[in-house]
């Protein structure tokens, strides 16, 4: 139940800032070619010789641009995919949160039902001295201990060692409860 290693890319495929600022700054420098040839006049020979040479150098930059457009795209898919990825692994973790949650709250509730069941017990027969009283008291301390001792051994399965100690402890509690009762009169446990 540990976290999973993170998601990474091969070292050879550029990341998304990378790709990004690759193409920036290939369209940066595009832009200064376009403005370059887009200034002076076209009335001398050099101007058109210089006009002509910054147009000539669109074809190769329009085609780095697209190298970088493509690289971008790649990059971006990769992060769409490491996204959802990354989702469903969280939304499995949630899943099985849920599924765990509600496997501690039922162990609870079953602990707070035990211990209710134990207050009412030791309340209805307190004071109590009467070998009847004391034999039903007995039975239902012996049936609190199984169901404390059956408790404890589904917590510590399900792997909740805490609440396998907690519920192990009433089940001391009340085994020590049902001696002193023995040791008092009542019956003898099964």
């Amino acid at each position: 139940m540990g976290c999973a290693p993170a998601v990474s890319s091969p070292p050879d495929e550029l990341d998304l800032v990378t790709a990004a600022s690759a193409l920036e700054e290939t369209l940066r420098r595009l832009q200064e070619v376009v403005e370059r040839s887009l200034h002076g006049t076209l009335t001398s020979r050099k101007h058109i010789e210089r006009t002509a040479a910054a147009l000539t150098a669109l074809g190769p930059l329009e085609s780095e641009i697209g190298v970088h457009a493509r690289a971008l795209v790649a990059a971006i898919d990769r992060s769409r995919r490491m996204q959802e990825e990354l989702t469903g692994r969280a939304h499995a973790r949630a899943l099985e949160l849920q599924a765990r949650s509600a496997e501690l709250q039922f162990l609870m509730d079953s602990l707070g039902q035990l211990g209710q069941e134990t207050h009412r017990v030791a309340g209805a027969f307190e004071g109590q001295s009467s070998p009847e009283s004391l034999a039903a008291a007995a039975l239902e301390l012996d049936a609190l201990v199984a169901r404390a001792r059956e408790l404890a051994d589904q917590a510590g399965t399900r792997g909740f060692e805490d609440v396998r100690r907690q519920v192990d402890s009433l089940r001391q509690q009340l085994s020590a409860a049902r001696n002193r009762l023995t040791l008092s009169g009542g019956t003898a446990q099964a």
